[in-house]
């Protein structure tokens, strides 16, 4: 006899099967329809981001970051030694070397103490991770990407609606990637910006 555990349950808990009716009905269950630009007017007013892109995935969204980011063969990334594959994938799809600090004990965040020891001439970003809606120390990350002049591309696949002191996760590197997979705090199925 096999006994199925399911990893998660996704939770449904109001209109959602309704919306997605709307949505399959006016020919938009996917792509830049109603519901998606519903989805970044509300996440730019409440996180007062410039724009919000909505992706497929937030490896979608970490992808197109690394390319943004403008990484060539040879380039550095600074990233946390526990993260989910898609962090490392996005920087080594575009040539680039990730180099791993190792986390903190308390909050399984990159250690923000040992990022300026990795910094190299051939680092370009630093992909901090916030681990399960904790956030990295932000202010300290933001200072050592100032002092090298470095860009700051947050992975906060598990930090939507998390903060760091008074300001989204997110919001505060120049550039962050959320998840709404169906194990992430908010879900529709796949997606992400």
């Amino acid at each position: 006899m096999t006994i199925h555990i399911p990893f998660n349950k996704p939770c449904i808990v109001g209109s959602e099967l309704i919306y997605v009716g709307q949505a399959v009905a006016g020919g938009h269950a996917s792509g830049d329809g109603p519901f998606t630009r519903r989805a970044q007017r509300l996440m730019e007013d409440r996180f007062g981001a410039g724009r919000i892109l909505l992706t497929t995935s937030c490896t979608s969204a970490l992808e197109m970051a690394a390319l943004l980011c403008d990484l060539q063969l040879g380039d550095e990334v600074i990233l946390p030694s526990y993260t989910f594959v898609s962090t490392a994938n996005a920087v080594v799809l575009r040539g680039a070397k990730p180099v791993f600090v190792d986390i903190r004990p308390d909050t399984l965040n990159i250690d923000e103490r040992l990022i300026e020891a990795a910094v190299t001439p051939r680092t370009r970003a630093i992909f901090p991770v916030h681990y399960a809606g904790v956030a990295c120390e932000m202010d300290e990350i933001m200072a050592i990407a100032r002092r090298h002049h470095l860009l700051v591309v947050e992975d906060a696949a598990q930090g939507v609606f998390a903060k760091y002191k008074d300001q989204w996760l997110g919001t505060i590197g120049h550039m962050g990637c959320y998840s709404f997979h169906e194990t992430k705090n908010f879900s529709c199925g796949e997606g992400a910006h």
